[in-house]
């Protein structure tokens, strides 16, 4: 879990540096591109996907990966490394209220309690030092909206694929869903591409 969480913290900055040479679309594209066939190799004796299941993945990889990270990349060119950071540590605040709303779990006071302090602690670690009130004033409200939804969606996804990990396993269903969300976002990642056929030029495109 340490793992994980500094490899998710990370993400952010990383995405913010590479969006300096890769418009958005393009940038998650390649990100997937990547990550799909090592996800191939862990589903590699997984039990298999059945396929009345494939349309409930596909829109969860739609809506988890095509919309959640697509929104997060937009959303990180107009705000700062920080307030994206900030905003996205709102997914855990949702998983818990999705996960309320659809698999009937209670939150207890002391759960609300808990997740209110660890949003009060990364809000202070963003904008403690001074300067992160200056980079929160200027950080744009579609860019922080774009951060929102990809939380939003991105936390809808965790929750409602359970039923689906539960049934064929976590590595079938990530594979599943990366494979259709990447699907869904490559005509679009051409699209940019061909207007904007020099990578280099992303700046000027801006």
């Amino acid at each position: 879990m340490l793992l994980l969480a500094v490899m998710w913290g990370l993400s952010i900055p990383v995405t913010k540096l590479g969006l300096q040479t890769l418009p958005p679309l393009t940038l998650t594209a390649l990100r997937f591109a990547i990550a799909v066939p090592f996800f191939v190799l862990f589903t590699l004796g997984a039990r298999k996907m059945a396929w009345r299941s494939m349309p409930k993945v596909a829109t969860l990889g739609v809506l988890g990966i095509g919309v959640g990270q697509v929104a997060q990349s937009f959303g990180i060119v107009d705000t700062s490394a920080s307030v994206a950071t900030m905003i996205s540590a709102t997914i855990p605040v949702f998983v818990v209220l999705f996960a309320a709303a659809r698999l009937k779990q209670t939150v207890s006071g002391w759960q609300r309690l808990g997740l209110l302090a660890a949003f009060l602690g990364i809000a202070l670690v963003a904008v403690g030092d001074g300067r992160g009130m200056d980079e929160l004033l200027g950080s744009s409200a579609l860019g922080a909206a774009w951060v929102l939804l990809s939380a939003v969606t991105i936390a809808f996804y965790y929750v409602w694929s359970l039923e689906l990990s539960d049934a064929y396993g976590t590595a079938t269903v990530a594979s599943w869903s990366t494979f259709f969300g990447f699907l869904a976002l490559c005509p679009f990642a051409g699209l940019e591409m061909w207007r904007v056929p020099c990578i280099s030029h992303w700046k000027l495109w801006q």
